[in-house]
């Protein structure tokens, strides 16, 4: 693969049908343990999965460049399609709600038309920041991509309503769901604090700094270890994950101490690396961990259970937009550098950014959040 918009079509592709697993996958395991204790050790192991997936990326991206970037994606291949032949065989069979329906009423239940706005307006906000350290923060071109992906948001809200019931891409009386607000904040805040600190590490360790791939990659392996350990724990101590009104907070905490870590260190050069990233990166990926676990549970939970892999697909649009919104934010404030990579600057600024976003989300989270109030079911339950 040599042409460049190839390969992103063919990446889009493979994202595409990597999602789809998720609603099914969460479906299995609601039907499966239908017990809200154990339900819960489940979803967060299903959680711990790709958080650390998402952690232990970078690592494996790294070794692979030593020979080419394309033994990367060979090595995804190989791993993924064996496991698809024999998940074929060994999962257990379960039921949907739209099972029994046609073809094309299975199509209109994906709320393309949804989807489509919710794309185009988080492009939009993309564009706008992205091209604002360039040509100004009062230009068009970062105005008016603002200003439309805002009444694209409006309107996709408006389109969710109008859309029949079961169709819509968000249920129609979300908005009671028990917690639903404390949650979609919090939610929101953990892809933009993980996407934040990766992506712009790995680039400045590189670009900056001059370190390979590899060691780049090491250097973030702290991040890895400890999304393994923290993640091990929430098994053994499952409280961490079922009763979350003042463990979030103190999580969202820690990730506010790991990006202030990172603002201060300058980008981590030499004896900066084990003074401020170091510790930073174990801090903040603790707190990440057990933000991203509870809310992925706690999203799918505070669902009607019958619904309950739509509110894991839900869940994971929030840390999706979420990181999509970090990152774009973190574009635009490099230009309050000098306007390059190696102006630590505008990085310690969005640092700065997702440290008062997730400590802000945590507060509001220990203030609404009623433990109470969420549902409790038995027995199984045919889930969407």
């Amino acid at each position: 693969m040599e042409d460049q918009y190839a390969f992103f079509i063919l990446r889009a592709f493979s994202a595409l049908l990597a999602v789809l697993t998720i609603p099914s996958s969460i479906n299995m395991i609601i039907q499966l343990y239908p017990d809200r204790d154990e339900q819960a050790k489940k979803l967060a192991l299903f959680g711990m999965s790709g958080a650390l997936a998402n952690t232990i990326a970078l690592v494996l991206a790294g070794v692979f460049l030593l020979a080419s970037w394309r033994w990367y994606f060979r090595f995804i291949a190989i791993l993924v399609a064996p496991f698809s032949v024999i998940a074929f065989f060994l999962m257990p069979k379960t039921e949907a709600v739209a099972q029994s329906l046609p073809g094309w009423e299975k199509v209109k239940r994906m709320d393309l038309g949804g989807v489509a706005i919710l794309i185009a307006c988080l492009v939009l906000f993309i564009l706008g920041f992205t091209q604002a350290p360039s040509q100004g923060w009062n230009s068009a071109i970062f105005i008016a991509p603002l200003v439309v992906s805002i009444v694209l948001l409006v309107v996709f809200l408006v389109w969710e309503r109008w859309m029949p019931r079961g169709y819509s891409l968000l249920p129609h009386d979300i908005w009671s769901y028990p917690n639903i607000f404390p949650l979609i904040l919090q939610a929101s805040a953990i892809f933009m604090w993980f996407a934040c600190a990766q992506l712009r590490i790995a680039t400045y360790f590189q670009d900056a700094l001059h370190n390979s791939a590899i060691l780049s990659a090491v250097k973030l392996l702290p991040m890895g270890i400890t999304a393994l350990v923290v993640g091990t724990l929430t098994q053994a101590a499952p409280w961490l994950i079922t009763r979350p009104r003042y463990v979030q907070p103190v999580s969202s905490a820690l990730c506010f101490a790991g990006s202030m870590l990172f603002a201060f260190s300058g980008g981590g050069h030499g004896s900066d690396y084990w003074r401020y990233m170091f510790p930073g990166q174990i801090i903040g990926t603790a707190g990440g961990m057990i933000v991203f676990i509870g809310m992925n549970t706690a999203i799918i939970q505070s669902f009607p259970v019958e619904f309950a892999g739509v509110g894991g697909s839900f869940a994971n649009i929030l840390f999706q937009v979420g990181g999509v919104i970090g990152i774009a934010v973190q574009a635009g404030l490099i230009s309050t550098g000098d306007g390059t990579i190696e102006d630590w600057t505008g990085s310690a600024n969005s640092y700065y950014f997702t440290s008062a976003y997730i400590m802000a989300t945590g507060i509001i989270f220990v203030l609404w959040y009623r433990q109470e109030k969420m549902p409790h079911h038995e027995g199984p339950v045919v889930a969407a």
